[in-house]
């Protein structure tokens, strides 16, 4: 299964409002070394496990080295398949040890823009705590897992006074350019966020070659292009948004894996809008029997090359297939 199928599978029955809701994890509270207590089961006992590959050094790090050098970014990026309770656990943890050095805000791509009103409305009041954020922005109804497992992400931010930032296009706008296209962005806008710019040949075909693959090869051709600039409509917005929120000392995102993919994602728009910016993403990748090797689950640009600077491998999250939940969906 390619290693970005559940994300991406995950954003098209989002969009159909045809999720099924992922039961939370009945203990999602912080610990201080969460890579040695994990709450998903399948390939726990793998050889990787809770370890860090730097595709830099092309050596494992340590979670406290790892740490150390996202301190020295301007902004960092933390991947993650979003139903993993485990993933959302080491994000809190790297955000903790993050606040030690620095203190960057952390945008949320489940928090759309149309929901920055009601997420400042409540930050702002005495005795806003991580419990309630939930609430606030009506996360239920956005078809995300549950609150539960992104609870210890904000925990983390507002125990350490961390900013917390909406993140993603609002839903509305999304369906407009799936439907009508970029043009219906406004051309200034457009040209601001650089989607006006071609990724260029061979990022364009991966990123349509990718899209089929990773809905099973369910859908017809013809969505893909459309599908092509919703991704790229996604990836500019949470650059502009962690842009935005990285004044005065830098920005973590926190999205799922394909948005933090450094060929053509997220990083791609903020490293041509801000050439000078030290930006460093993480994967947090789940295992399979295939991968005996760190190499072996890497997700990597069309030369080869890998997407990330650091992959922390941990345990799967026990499923359903995604591509039956597609086929389910489109056969209705």
């Amino acid at each position: 299964m390619p290693r970005l199928k559940a994300h991406l599978v995950w954003l098209a029955l989002l969009l159909a409002g045809a999720l099924p809701c992922a039961a939370a994890s009945a203990s999602n509270g912080a610990s201080p070394e969460p890579w040695r207590d994990w709450q998903t089961s399948l390939q726990v006992d793998h050889a990787l496990a809770g370890r860090i590959w730097s595709t830099g050094r092309k050596a494992f790090v340590a979670p406290a080295e790892l740490a150390a050098a996202l301190a020295g970014a301007d902004f960092v990026l933390i991947g993650e398949t979003h139903d993993n309770a485990d993933h959302h656990r080491l994000q809190a943890w790297l955000i903790a040890a993050l606040a030690k050095r620095r203190k960057p805000a952390v945008v949320m791509e489940m928090i759309g823009l149309e929901q920055a009103d009601a997420l400042g409305r409540y930050l702002a009041q005495d005795g806003a705590d991580a419990s309630g954020l939930g609430a606030a922005v009506a996360w239920s109804k956005r078809g995300w897992p549950p609150w539960a497992m992104y609870r210890p992400i904000a925990e983390a931010a507002l125990a350490a006074k961390l900013a917390i930032r909406a993140g993603d296009v609002p839903r509305a706008t999304l369906r407009r350019v799936s439907r009508e296209g970029l043009e219906t962005i406004e051309a200034a806008r457009r040209k601001r966020l650089l989607l006006d710019r071609p990724l260029g040949t061979a990022l364009d075909a991966a990123l349509l070659k990718e899209l089929a693959a990773s809905h099973c090869g369910l859908l017809p051709e013809r969505v893909l292009p459309a599908m092509s600039k919703v991704q790229r409509l996604r990836d500019a917005v949470l650059a502009d948004s962690l842009i935005d929120a990285g004044r005065p000392d830098g920005a973590v995102l926190i999205a799922g894996n394909g948005h933090v993919r450094t060929d053509r994602a997220v990083p791609w728009y903020v490293a041509r809008r801000l050439p000078k910016a030290r930006i460093l993403s993480v994967m947090l990748i789940e295992l399979d029997a295939e991968t005996k090797r760190p190499e072996d689950g890497l997700i990597t640009d069309p030369d080869g090359k890998a997407a990330a600077d650091f992959v922390w491998y941990t345990p799967r999250r026990d499923r359903e297939d995604p591509c039956e939940s597609l086929r389910k969906h489109l056969a209705k």
